[in-house]
């Protein structure tokens, strides 16, 4: 018996996209069985045979009903389980004392795109380009980031995608790989990376693009090449049957020989779907074996304190040919 209680996690295995916030909500998958327990107000969301408790009741007891409908058997758990919807697992069924997370099965299936999957991150992947592209052009002198942030949501959510996190990052900001946008101006010579994801039917892609604004720091035209071989090197090792961990060697390795590794400070990538990050993890020593329906980003990057920062990211599919940038 698996029991499913993200809400990510049950829309993979159900295709219902179900959001209770605080109410605790779960999917059993026992078999060929696919029983939901649910908020009474969420009731004719779901298909199928549904177990339902109202506000002041114990979900607990429509979670044992559910239970005894699907039998005995191993118990295995959604690793995303909060804490709150554990205690409701473990009242419901006798405080087990027996159970396995089952991540390492539901990574692994999630990790391998179907061909609809695929193309849904592809939608995603083109409007984000078409986004970047169009805000970088209307950039003047003065716009902060959060106000350029702001202007690539709002093209998002007109194109009809899901916004996620938006990094707009300008000069001395863009070392900084997760630094959020800032009141932080723009000004000519200024670096300037965008880095977008969002998601087109319930699917993320993640795309990153530095520029140069209007002229452009000393260095900075060969570490961007530096960068651009990197990220060219990682593509051309993925295909399926090599590790993950060789992927970001290959990046690491193109940096190494222009004495820049040591400022090459993450992962070459993550795997997109449901979530923009999940399996595989394209990181060193990651020994994941890469497989046809992968879906990860490749985005080496280069980060001087102080003076600017250089990444490029694109979204790749894995087929019997190697990998397809989306």
């Amino acid at each position: 018996m698996l029991i499913l209680t993200s809400p990510v996690n049950i829309r993979y295995f159900s295709d219902v996209e179900l959001e209770t916030y605080e109410r605790f909500a779960a999917l059993l998958i026992c078999g060929s069985r696919r029983v939901f327990v649910v908020p009474k107000l969420e009731e004719g969301r779901v298909p199928g045979p549904a177990y339902v408790y109202s506000d002041g009741e114990d979900p607990a007891e429509a979670l044992r009903r559910a239970a005894q409908e699907c039998g005995g058997g191993e118990v295995e758990v959604d690793g995303r389980t909060t804490l709150r919807a554990w205690e409701v697992v473990r009242r419901a069924l006798g405080g087990i004392s027996t159970y396995k997370i089952a991540d390492e099965y539901i990574d692994g299936l999630r990790a391998v795109k179907r061909s609809d999957e695929v193309e849904r991150i592809a939608k995603a992947a083109q409007a984000i380009r078409e986004a970047i592209a169009e805000a970088y052009a209307e950039l003047s002198p003065g716009v902060p980031e959060r106000k350029a942030a702001a202007d690539i949501y709002l093209r998002l959510v007109e194109r009809g995608l899901r916004p996620g996190p938006i990094l707009v990052q300008f000069g001395e900001n863009t070392a900084l790989p997760h630094q959020g946008p800032t009141g932080r101006r723009l000004r000519e010579g200024d670096v300037v990376v965008i880095d977008v994801t969002a998601a087109y039917e319930g699917y993320y892609a993640d795309i990153t693009r530095t520029f140069a604004f209007r002229g452009e720091p000393p260095g900075f035209r060969e570490i961007y090449t530096a960068v651009s071989e990197a990220q060219a090197a990682a593509i051309a090792a993925a295909r399926p049957g090599v590790q993950a961990g060789d992927v970001d060697r290959a990046a690491r390795s193109a940096l190494m020989s222009r004495g820049l590794e040591r400022y090459f400070i993450h992962r070459t990538g993550h795997g997109l779907g449901l979530e923009f990050h999940e399996a595989p993890n394209i990181a060193p020593g990651e020994r994941y074996v890469l497989r046809s329906g992968n879906v990860f980003t490749v985005e080496p990057g280069v980060y001087i304190q102080g003076r600017f920062g250089v990444r490029i990211e694109d979204d790749v599919a894995l087929d019997g040919d190697g990998a397809r940038v989306l």
